[in-house]
């Protein structure tokens, strides 16, 4: 596959066919590895039969989340390989639907072994955090701001506990937090956990799935478990696909943004010893958190230093890189960038965030970084993610300011 052809595949909206019902609940209620949630399993909103998206929109939510994960000597060989393997690992498939399915590319078919398992986990967590914003979409009138390595932002050891307390946990627990903004009032955000699985037979996705659902119990916010999203991504040779389940909660708290307790996040910790933890202070380090991961995208390691938890300081080093502007569609972006060459083209691979809210992680008090945010969501009106026809260029966003732009010369 060259590289017009790679870069068409992960620009074409593309069907990924989907089952989120009470026919995939029962199945997974006769599964061994089903262990029952304190809540009753119900259809995942806006997932029930299938979504459109854009390949490139999960290729950038992979490398957003999964980037804190790779120390500073590392990360750029992390980046290379990532973006490498995953641009040509898929091709079209008009059989199924008037929209393209999602097939492997036959670079894709010669992945094999230990390698194509990790292929198999890294798309689900690629494809599974696209899945979360649009079940944040159809569930609540909030909108998906961040996805927050629990491992990486947090004490691994501990989690959110009963009440006020803090409630030490094993290895059964979701992965990542899903942190939401109000859409009516920005100051305000919603608490959810997600844990994606990823394989490459079908046979197996169900199986994922009831684990999946035991592993969103392992985190309490104030006494409550929050909702959360079990998805097991297929990539299959023929097509991609998934399956999604929802832990139903009618009744989901918000949380107010406070300076104060922003600042207070700094020292934050899970700690065994602490029995006056509130939902609210957890949520504003969560929050915190979150922005120190969006500096980490666009190589800002001044934010990161500024915003990062203690805790997560302490797990992830970074040194100063090089950082340029460039221009999008959505408006002018600041980060780093990558250069591969490809016979007689280059590609080149930016990691941005939106320059207003650039500029308030690096001086802004904390609501200026919300409000900032906020102004940059507004402008993200469907289709403006798309690339202008016949441009070289390939482009994603998300809520929060991240851009992630592929530029073919």
């Amino acid at each position: 596959m060259n590289l017009e052809d790679a870069f068409t595949v992960v620009d074409t909206p593309v069907h990924l066919p989907g089952q989120s019902d009470d026919a995939l609940i029962r199945q997974i209620r006769k599964r061994k590895e089903f262990s029952a949630p304190r809540k009753a399993l119900s259809p995942a909103a806006g997932l029930a039969d299938g979504i459109t998206l854009r390949p490139i929109e999960a290729l950038h939510w992979l490398s957003y989340v999964t980037r804190p994960r790779y120390q500073d000597d590392v990360l750029d060989q992390y980046l290379w390989w990532g973006l490498l393997r995953y641009l040509g690992f898929f091709a079209h498939d008009y059989s199924h639907s008037r929209s393209p399915n999602l097939a492997l590319s036959p670079a894709g078919c010669r992945i094999s072994g230990n390698q194509r398992r990790v292929t198999s986990e890294e798309m689900g967590i690629g494809f599974g955090a696209a899945l979360a914003a649009r079940w944040f979409d159809g569930t609540s009138a909030a909108t998906l701001r961040s996805v927050v390595d629990i491992d990486v932002a947090l004490d691994a050891r501990f989690v959110f506990g009963p009440s006020a307390a803090v409630q030490h946990i094993g290895t059964r627990r979701a992965d990542y937090l899903l942190i939401g903004a109000d859409r009516h009032d920005s100051s305000r955000y919603v608490l959810r956990v997600l844990e994606c699985k990823g394989t490459k037979n079908a046979g197996n996705a169900v199986a994922q799935l009831a684990r999946a659902v035991g592993q969103l119990d392992g985190v309490t916010v104030g006494g409550r478990v929050p909702p959360g999203l079990a998805t097991a991504v297929i990539t299959g040779e023929s097509r991609t696909s998934y399956l999604a389940v929802d832990p139903g909660d009618d009744d989901e708290p918000s949380y107010a943004l406070d300076i104060e307790t922003i600042d207070r996040g700094r020292g934050f910790r899970l700690e065994s010893d602490r029995e006056d933890v509130s939902a609210a202070e957890i949520a504003n380090a969560a929050v915190r958190a979150s922005w120190a991961v969006l500096a980490d995208f666009g190589g800002n390691v001044d934010a990161i230093r500024r915003w990062a938890p203690d805790v997560m300081r302490n797990r992830i080093e970074r040194q100063p890189r090089d950082r340029v502007t460039f221009e999008t569609p959505i408006g002018t972006a600041r980060g780093t960038s990558l250069e591969f060459r490809f016979g007689g083209e280059r590609l080149t691979v930016r990691y941005g965030i939106d320059e207003s809210v650039d500029d308030q992680l690096s001086d802004g008090l904390a609501g200026d970084v919300v409000a900032a945010q906020r102004a940059f969501a507004d402008r993200l009106e469907p289709g403006s993610r798309r690339r202008v026809p016949e441009s070289p260029e390939v482009l994603s966003a998300t809520a929060d300011g991240t851009i992630f732009s592929l530029v073919r010369r």
